[in-house]
C-alpha cells in the first residue's frame, strides 16, 4: 500500500542508508513509500513488474512452488536490501513470489523511471551489481551448507539473523518455511530445535527466541558434534 504525503519518512531513509551514494536526483525524487503488512505479496511469480523496491523495515520472503507444488523458498531478506533487482532492467516477469513476513516498509520507484533515469547511470548500475553479487554469494553459500548436517545448517541461520538483527532475540518464519530454506522437514526441524533448547544454547518458544549460547552455536557450525536430534 502506497502512503501519501510521506516525504518526511522518505528523507528519513534516504539518510539512514545512504541512497544517494547511488541514486541520482531525478530517482530520489520519484521515491514512495510503501508498507506491506505482515503475510501480503510485494510481487506475484510471472506477473509483470511495476515497482523496483529498496527494503528498509521488515522481511520479505522468495519463493516458488516446484512442479510437485512443495513451497521452496529461495531467500530471506532484511533491511536494506534492493527487492526486483534481477528483473528490473529485463523484460522478463517476475521469477519469484516475494511475501512480507512481517510488517515491512520499503521505498520504491516505477519501473518506467527505472528505465528512464537509471539504466545509464553508472552509480546506480554498480549498485545493481554490488545486490546482485552479494545474494549470489548468500545463494552460493546456502546450497553448499545443505551438504551440512541439519543441526549445523540451523546454527549457521540463526546466527546469520542474529548478526542481521544484531540483537540477541530474533523472529523466525513460519516453520514449514524455515524448514524449506534449510533442505529438512518440519518435523526433523522441530526435534533440532528442541535439542538445542535442552542444550541451552537458544530459548524455547517459536517464532520469537532468543539466542543464549552463541559460542556453543560457533561450535556447532565450526564442527563440533552435532547436537543430538532427539
Amino acid at each position: 500500500m502506497r502512503i501519501a504525503h510521506a516525504s518526511a519518512a522518505i528523507e528519513r531513509y534516504v539518510e539512514a542508508f545512504n541512497m544517494r551514494d547511488f541514486l541520482n536526483d531525478d530517482l530520489l525524487r520519484h521515491l514512495q513509500l510503501f508498507h506491506f503488512p505482515a503475510y501480503t505479496h510485494v510481487y506475484f511469480e510471472e506477473q509483470e513488474q511495476h515497482f523496483f523496491y529498496f527494503l528498509v523495515e521488515g522481511q520479505v520472503q522468495c519463493s516458488h512452488y516446484l512442479e510437485d507444488g512443495r513451497l521452496a523458498v529461495i531467500a530471506l531478506s532484511v533491511p536494506f536490501t534492493a527487492i526486483g533487482d534481477l528483473e528490473i532492467l529485463s523484460p522478463n516477469p517476475v521469477r519469484s513470489n516475494v511475501v512480507a513476513t512481517r510488517d515491512t516498509t520499503m521505498l520504491g520507484i516505477e519501473r518506467s523511471v527505472v528505465e528512464r533515469y537509471g539504466a545509464d547511470d553508472p552509480r546506480f548500475l554498480r549498485f545493481l551489481i554490488d545486490q546482485l553479487r552479494e545474494k549470489l554469494y548468500k545463494k552460493d553459500d546456502l546450497h553448499k551448507s545443505q551438504t551440512l548436517p541439519v543441526a549445523k545448517r540451523l546454527a549457521l541461520y540463526l546466527l546469520t539473523e542474529q548478526r542481521s538483527s544484531r540483537s540477541d532475540e530474533i523472529e523466525l518464519p513460519e516453520k514449514e518455511h524455515l524448514a524449506s530454506l534449510l533442505g529438512v522437514t518440519p518435523r526433523h526441524l522441530n526435534r533440532v530445535l528442541r535439542a538445542l533448547v535442552e542444550s541451552g544454547s537458544i530459548s524455547p518458544g517459536y517464532p520469537r527466541l532468543r539466542i543464549l549460547d552463541p559460542l556453543a552455536l560457533e561450535g556447532e557450525v565450526m564442527g563440533q558434534p552435532e547436537v543430538a536430534a532427539r
